[in-house]
């Protein structure tokens, strides 16, 4: 499934390199890794710990920049792949026991870009960016890991490595929240431009579904370091016809 979706994303930047467009447009791909935190409350869980977990991302990053204002660096979306995984950890007397969650999402995220700075030399540019936004995911797909008490012998325990199966009652698969990110941007030249950025995008929705009058909020707060490459299109020539 993830070698389709990467596929997939490749053959897009392709079609849209060699697509005659505005040379406003910029296309490229961004992809890094993420440490998420599932933010909820356990008081009322005894032994049970919620530690974070490390992931990856890739995507496809379209901007439209508009060349007159040097300090707006456009807007900008990135249709991708995110995990955003998380690990339950058992204390105590249950120290053995532990479920790793691993979750995949495809999110849209747009960001409206801000940048300081400008030329090096000639046609190098080097700015300071900072991106602002919010974005859209659907929840894909899960996958399950870990050990758990034995339903025969509480004293064992046994293994588990499964699929995880969603709840339409209690799974909220549609989720959003904001982004916040700054970094550097490089331009060797005005075709090509090169960015790192560390990346904050908390989730505004719980993960759960209001099922229940007292169930306890599930968000995640995902950091991100981030390395793109972007392309500039080439600009569209119109052919004038003769009056």
């Amino acid at each position: 499934m993830h070698k389709k979706i990467f596929a997939m994303l490749g053959i897009s930047v392709a079609l849209l390199c060699g697509t005659n467009v505005n040379a406003q447009w910029h296309v490229g791909i961004e992809t890094g890794a993420n440490r998420n935190y599932l933010t909820t409350n356990t008081s009322d869980m005894p032994f049970f710990e919620y530690q974070p977990s490390y992931g990856y991302s890739a995507g496809v990053s379209v901007r439209y920049q508009f060349p007159k204002l040097s300090w707006f660096g456009g807007i900008q979306a990135v249709p991708s792949f995110v995990q955003k995984n998380f690990r339950i950890q058992r204390s105590g007397f249950y120290s053995d026991l532990y479920e790793q969650n691993t979750n995949s999402y495809l999110e849209l995220p747009v960001m409206a870009q801000f940048r300081f700075g400008g030329k090096l030399r000639k046609e190098q540019c080097l700015y300071g960016i900072l991106n602002l936004g919010g974005y859209a995911s659907y929840w894909m797909s899960g996958h399950v890991k870990g050990r758990t008490l034995s339903p025969m012998d509480v004293n064992n325990s046994v293994s588990y490595d499964e699929a995880y199966t969603f709840n339409a009652a209690k799974d909220r698969r549609f989720q959003y929240g904001g982004i916040a990110g700054a970094g550097l941007q490089y331009m060797p030249n005005q075709k090509y431009v090169f960015s790192i950025e560390g990346r904050y995008t908390p989730s505004f929705s719980d993960m759960q579904k209001a099922y229940s009058e007292e169930q306890t909020p599930r968000y995640n707060d995902t950091y991100s370091i981030l390395l793109s490459v972007q392309c500039q299109l080439p600009v569209l020539k119109h052919n004038k016809r003769k009056a």
